[in-house]
């Protein structure tokens, strides 16, 4: 059994990735000591559970074998100083490439997105997360780095601050009017169920994938944002009126991301589950938690 080390542990990615990978692996979690363990709680037995900010990785290194390191932990940006987004998105993920390297770890996989360096909304995160990626190619002779690109995730247990979760809430409740912007931008859905089937199949396939810096697409799903709401308020059978237009697009809007799988459908992916499926599940839970 091979020891998977996974950041973030405790995230809406993170913890859908151990609670997929600990029926196969030997998880081991890293989460910040603050961090609310609902999404794990079920599955926290079967996973060797630290803090990083009490932990060195340099102790973790040494007391395992650690064979794959997946990082998913980030900084948004949207509370505290740049240079906090800095050390989590660019420093801390650097130390943990360098140890791998200097560990001999089978592969860094890199949970990365869809935003450029200068999308509005988000600048400090999707800059450092270039950043970072930037010093991943340039290591990358030493390890075999794998950087998956990640579109919108929806599912249960989400952030519900987030889009998709948010507008069910609102649908659900039948909220009078609820104002968007045109909503002709695109988008990369993908099920969090599915994104962690696909980093398992990334591991079984490991064997597949050259040393060095390897990028691959999650998701091609894509579809625009009206067409997304409008499908979710048939779903919902809302009747709240959608607003198109009612918001500007913001800053850098991304309009039309990469949606093409190609490389990771040669390596034999093939998704389970259609869009509709996904949006009912989600609803459903949406719909049990209000």
């Amino acid at each position: 059994m091979s020891t998977v080390l996974i950041t973030g542990v405790t995230g809406f990615l993170g913890s859908a990735l151990a609670r997929e990978l600990c029926k196969t692996h030997r998880v081991i979690g890293l989460k910040r000591h603050e961090s609310d363990l609902f999404r794990i709680a079920d599955i926290a037995h079967n996973i060797k559970l630290y803090d990083a900010n009490h932990v060195s990785l340099n102790t973790l290194f040494q007391e395992y074998s650690i064979e794959f390191v997946i990082h998913t932990a980030t900084d948004y940006g949207m509370h505290g100083a740049v240079t906090d987004v800095l050390d989590a998105n660019v420093r801390y993920p650097l130390s943990l490439l360098s140890l791998s390297i200097s560990s001999g770890v089978k592969a860094f996989i890199n949970a990365d997105s869809f935003y450029p360096s200068n999308y509005g909304a988000l600048q400090y995160y999707s800059l450092s997360k270039c950043q970072f990626l930037e010093w991943a190619r340039h290591l990358s002779d030493g390890i075999r780095v794998i950087n998956l690109k990640i579109g919108v995730l929806i599912g249960p247990m989400d952030n519900r601050n987030k889009f998709t979760p948010s507008i069910i809430r609102r649908l659900l409740a039948n909220e009078a009017k609820i104002d968007l912007t045109p909503g002709d931008q695109k988008r990369n859905f993908l099920y969090i169920e599915e994104a962690a089937r696909i980093y398992r199949f990334v591991l079984e396939q490991i064997s597949y994938i050259p040393d060095g810096f390897n990028e691959f697409n999650t998701s091609n799903e894509s579809h625009s944002i009206r067409a997304f709401t409008e499908r979710l308020h048939r779903l919902t059978q809302s009747s709240s009126c959608l607003k198109f237009g009612a918001l500007p697009y913001r800053v850098n809007e991304i309009m039309a991301p990469d949606a093409d799988i190609g490389k990771l459908q040669r390596l034999g992916w093939k998704p389970k589950l259609t869009l509709e499926e996904a949006l009912l599940r989600t609803i459903d839970y949406e719909r049990k938690k209000a």
